[in-house]
């Protein structure tokens, strides 16, 4: 029997050394393989790039090399060929793959990259392109202590300046940001003594604080770099905090519908005092700088999140809400206290407009009905679009309507997802095949039909026509659907795709 158990014992032991031995095994998985940065980058003409090889190990062979095709048609050239890095030059307009081969031991990897090289644009910048098409050219950036800080970054800036000259502050304009996640409040006496507007019956012992530091620092780099602003956003039932809907600013139940109006009056008259006083304080005169307001934000999308939010102070109020009227009303009586309502346009602004065009213009109609002027007059089409979804022609067909019903239009939150589930219902990265020629295509398809429709609208019916275009971002990478490349540039501001320059290249049919 003894000798049973040792033999078992030996067999076991035997066992074990085999299996670490053996390739494959858990020790072997272990081991990192090696990496390199980028599996796929675009290059501009005469630019040239680097890629990092990554947990290769010193002792490691490394070769790179590039297929068969590019190299006799010249498309890149390998300028530097390193065992941590390779740098590729862009020699002509074309598509390459770059191979690294690695060998470590006995063992054998081979990564690849994929190079797309891209013509240098007929036009030097976005903004040349579109001068004569539409007055603002903008693009959502941020100011506050987050990184990216674009208009606290110096190279960012002149990128901005070069291809913009307006711009959306992406978050540090939306209530959160101005309330702040928990109620700071002053009494009214010391709103009062800070220069706070108190409404009129305001029935409160206190209001909140409202910090401004991100927007006053937006709004000066804005007077000091010749741009404009758009301001986003006063009233939204996301990032709005929940206690701003209840009784005593705490988090309990929520205020009555007639206490709940005079808290909206008090923050949009107090924010946009602020900003047009502000603009005085700088240029010397309201209206200078923030040329557009989005009064209200995707209010036929309300959802609750959890939040005590407007619906649940005033309740379902389907298409007659009396407090996105009354916004409006607030809002336009502001304009005109400081005579800016001729330059300044109040926007109502929402997503999937090309799907639920009529009911946004019902919307907008009932904001606007029985007053003596147009308090809403812009419609805001946020248009994160996809390749697949909507068409080109439901988009267009969509703009057309707005257009024909008289209202200035700003396409306000612009960029164009591949590889988007938009059927599974999750809305996000989902890998469909597709590439950045099919968004080179579609941005191209689209820009096309939106400058035709600017071009060819009835001049007397809509005057003003498409104001404005804001990209939402400046690159892929910090975009907040970065996994699905929405953005003109990929993964730095040096960085132009071909969608960057379909996207002047549309401008052609101008």
């Amino acid at each position: 029997m003894k000798r049973f158990k040792n033999m078992t014992a030996h067999i076991v032991i035997l066992a074990l050394c085999l299996m670490m031995a053996a390739p494959g095994t858990v020790s072997d998985a272990k081991a990192k393989k090696p990496k390199l940065s980028k599996k796929k980058i675009t290059i501009t003409k005469g630019k040239t790039k680097k890629i990092k090889l990554s947990r290769a190990g010193k002792k490691a062979k490394v070769t790179w090399t590039v297929n068969k095709k590019a190299k006799k048609k010249k498309i890149v050239r390998l300028t530097a060929k390193k065992k941590t890095y390779c740098k590729v030059k862009g020699l002509k307009k074309g598509k390459a793959v770059l191979t690294c081969k690695v060998k470590k031991g006995k063992k054998k990897y081979t990564l690849k990259c994929k190079v797309t090289v891209a013509k240098k644009p007929a036009v030097s910048s976005i903004l040349n392109a579109y001068k004569n098409i539409v007055p603002y050219m903008g693009a959502a950036v941020n100011y506050g202590s987050a990184s990216p800080r674009e208009l606290r970054t110096a190279d960012t800036l002149a990128f901005i300046k070069k291809h913009f000259n307006s711009f959306t502050l992406e978050n540090e304009m939306k209530p959160d940001n101005i309330l702040g996640s928990s109620a700071k409040t002053l009494t009214v006496a010391q709103a009062k003594a800070k220069g706070y507007y108190i409404p009129e019956g305001y029935s409160e012992a206190t209001v909140p604080q409202l910090n401004f530091a991100e927007v006053d620092g937006a709004l000066e780099v804005a007077s000091k770099n010749g741009l404009k602003m758009r301001a986003h956003t006063l009233v939204w039932h996301s990032q709005t905090p929940g206690w701003f809907f209840t009784k005593g600013y705490q988090d309990g139940s929520v205020v009555s519908a007639d206490e709940m109006d005079a808290r909206l009056d008090f923050y949009v008259h107090n924010v946009m005092a602020h900003v047009m006083d502000k603009e005085k304080a700088l240029t010397g005169s309201a209206g200078s700088i923030v040329y557009a307001w989005d009064v209200v934000n995707e209010y036929l999308h309300r959802v609750s999140f959890g939040h005590k939010i407007w619906d649940g102070v005033y309740g379902n109020m389907g298409a007659s809400p009396s407090y996105v009227k009354k916004a409006f009303e607030i809002a336009y009586a502001m304009l005109k206290s400081y005579n800016v309502q001729d330059k300044v346009t109040l926007f109502y602004n929402d997503y999937n407009t090309y799907f639920e065009t009529q009911g946004v213009l019902d919307l907008v109609a009932f904001i606007n009905k029985g007053e003596p002027e147009k308090i809403c007059g812009g419609i805001g089409m946020q248009s994160h679009v996809d390749v697949k979804v909507p068409t080109v022609k439901q988009y267009g067909d969509a703009l057309e309507k707005f257009l024909a019903a008289g209202y200035e239009i700003q396409i306000t939150e612009l960029d164009f997802t591949i590889n988007f589930d938009t059927d599974g219902g999750t809305y996000s990265y989902s890998p469909e095949g597709e590439t950045s020629a099919d968004q080179e295509k579609f941005v191209k398809s689209l820009m096309e039909t939106i400058i035709t429709k600017q071009k060819n609208r009835n001049k007397t019916v809509n005057p003003k026509g498409i104001t404005g275009i804001t990209l939402w971002g400046l690159c892929d990478s910090t975009s907040w659907r970065a996994s699905c490349e929405p953005l003109l540039f990929a993964e730095d501001i040096t960085s132009p795709k071909p969608s960057f320059y379909a996207f002047i290249d549309a401008t052609k049919v101008w």
